[in-house]
């Protein structure tokens, strides 16, 4: 059952499965520096249920105003999620319409692709390009940006395996923009509107409720160039880095995380860009699940061949897949810690919002490894196994 375009009046879960995942994600129940705030929320049959707990702000060392609770109409950045909430679900609305096909080359919307990557190998993550690479370093932003990016040498074989890749999806939101005059236009017109995604925006996020911080400034991406890890860069960039003039120091609330969108891309960008919300993300999934079930905004056909799994068995066009108690999951993470998927077999999606990255305060002397951060990827199967046990009950 779709989601009204106002959605039903949220349950607040203060008990039960839902309540614990909440508290669990910023407890000690794993590794890593726990986010400051955290929320879950389930969508099913027309019902929406949620739990929240800690910040989604602290206010910084001798702030007289206090810390920013975690709540229902907390905006936050998307992170990936983009990929599949903008960039993947607007390439599917538009083979949806006939107006490509995913096996058609990237070289025929895109120059500077090798003639064999398909857009599905680029969905797949299997199109060799490397997974990331600071293009703010390297040259001017904008379209002159993703034209380096498909002329980055690739750094495996196409079709070779599953390498997960920043890059590739830059270029799908190259090929999305220039099918319907621009990235922003586009997935307003063939994702927002059918879906009914009202607080969901490139660059910035929509007014009407408190914003979540999501970092302590650049000092992730600052922290990456200069180890080399997890992806290595040449020492040119390494040097250019440090006389970059653009490092953000302050906490990043309200402005896109992502470095490459932020910085080449002015916060618009087929990998990373979009704020939203919990309510967005739930119907989101919620219009997912349905077109799978025949009653959505997409033919069950083009659905069904988007979530289908590809080489890699937890890999569809664009979607992430989760097999769990909840069935199949179907959908993706962010960097800051939020997550998102429709559960067709539950007819019912889930959400989950962290901040996991706001665990280092802007005035740490010394930020901590980027494996001191507590990873996106356990707290959101605790997440789903805990929607298994709400949607049991």
């Amino acid at each position: 059952m779709p989601l009204p375009p106002t959605p039903p009046q949220p349950v607040r879960q203060t008990s039960g499965p839902l309540a614990e995942a909440a508290s669990d994600l910023v407890g000690s129940t794993f590794d890593g520096l726990a986010p400051p705030g955290a929320l879950v929320a389930v969508a099913a049959h027309g019902k929406v249920a949620y739990a929240a707990t800690g910040h989604a702000r602290r206010s910084p060392d001798g702030a007289a105003a206090p810390h920013e609770p975690m709540g229902w109409d907390t905006r936050t950045d998307a992170g990936s999620v983009t990929k599949i909430l903008g960039t993947t679900a607007a390439l599917m609305t538009l083979a949806n319409l006939g107006h490509l096909g995913v096996d058609d080359p990237a070289a025929r919307y895109l120059p500077g692709p090798d003639p064999a990557i398909r857009l599905r190998d680029l969905l797949e993550h299997r199109a060799g390009l490397r997974e990331w690479w600071p293009l703010y370093l390297d040259g001017p932003g904008g379209t002159e940006a993703a034209a380096r990016a498909a002329r980055i040498p690739r750094r495996y074989a196409v079709g070779s395996g599953r390498h997960y890749s920043d890059l590739g999806f830059i270029l799908l939101g190259e090929v999305v923009g220039r099918i319907g005059g621009g990235l922003e236009r586009s997935v307003a017109e063939l994702v927002m509107t059918p879906y009914g995604l009202t607080a969901t925006g490139y660059r910035a996020p929509v007014p009407g409720g408190p914003v979540a911080a999501s970092s302590a400034g650049d000092w992730v991406e600052r922290r990456m160039i200069a180890t080399g890890t997890p992806y290595p860069v040449p020492d040119t960039i390494a040097a250019a880095a440090d006389a970059f003039p653009g490092w953000r120091e302050h906490d990043v609330v309200g402005e896109v995380n992502d470095g490459n969108a932020f910085h080449a891309f002015e916060g618009a960008a087929g990998h990373a860009g979009l704020f939203t919300t919990a309510a967005d993300l739930l119907r989101f999934g919620t219009g997912l699940s349905d077109s799978l079930a025949g009653r959505g905004p997409i033919r069950p056909v083009t659905a069904a061949a988007f979530t289908a799994p590809g080489a890699d068995p937890g890999q569809a066009l664009g979607f992430r897949i989760w097999h769990g108690p909840w069935g199949r999951a179907l959908g993706h993470t962010g960097f800051p810690g939020v997550a998102v998927a429709a559960l067709p077999d539950r007819d019912a999606a889930v959400a989950m919002i962290t901040n996991r990255l706001h665990a280092v305060p802007a005035d740490a002397g010394n930020q901590p490894a980027l494996t001191d951060l507590r990873p996106t990827e356990p707290m959101w199967l605790r997440v789903l196994a805990a929607a298994a046990d709400h949607l049991d009950h």
